[in-house]
């Protein structure tokens, strides 16, 4: 398993488009991927969750 950590450094963070590409990003991985803010999980391959996770710029 890999992991690393991010910072966002969009001033509006993570919204539609970036999260829309994220995830297409992600679906073209055979794995499962997982995002987590403070604690909570996302499936990266779905859109509403990764939204859901309301990530901030700095964050």
């Amino acid at each position: 398993m890999k992991e690393f950590k991010y910072v966002i450094k969009d001033e509006q963070g993570i919204h539609a488009r970036p999260a829309g590409l994220f995830v297409k990003e992600a679906a073209a991985f055979p794995c499962k991927v997982i995002i987590e803010k403070d604690g909570k999980e996302a499936d990266a391959k779905r859109i509403f969750a990764v939204m859901g996770l309301a990530v901030k710029c700095g964050q």
